[in-house]
């Protein structure tokens, strides 16, 4: 997998490109990156453009497993995140994650959505 980390300082959101498979190993990789990067604060809003994500290896279980990681990173728990995606397929499994995310509201503030196109994911994140 690839993915790269862009921050625009004018919009103030961080922006995560992944291409291919997304591991749950480079999830924590991607997090560890974000919260110790000294170019912006932790908490900072995120967009994942996930449109050239390789979603075979995502099930219930991945989600669960991203959901665990999301909860050791507590700097992170009052950004928003937007998720981009292309078709109906990657939509709907953004969709489940979105709603293990909501169940987990008590121990994980961070407010989530899915998109598919970045303007609607950008316009969600600068309506704060």
């Amino acid at each position: 997998m690839a993915f790269d980390i862009r921050f625009d300082r004018k919009k103030n959101i961080l922006y995560l490109t992944l291409r291919g498979p997304f591991t749950i190993e480079e999830f924590q990789t991607a997090l560890e990156k974000i919260t110790r990067s000294n170019e912006y604060p932790p908490n900072t809003d995120a967009l994942w453009d996930l449109r050239e994500m390789d979603f075979t290896i995502v099930d219930a279980e991945y989600w669960k497993s991203i959901i665990r990681i999301r909860k050791q990173y507590t700097e992170r728990h009052t950004a928003r995140i937007a998720h981009i995606v292309k078709g109906d397929f990657a939509f709907g499994m953004l969709r489940m994650y979105q709603i293990y995310s909501d169940l987990n509201k008590n121990s994980l503030q961070q407010k989530v959505a899915v998109f598919k196109s970045i303007s609607e994911g950008e316009q969600w994140l600068l309506s704060r």
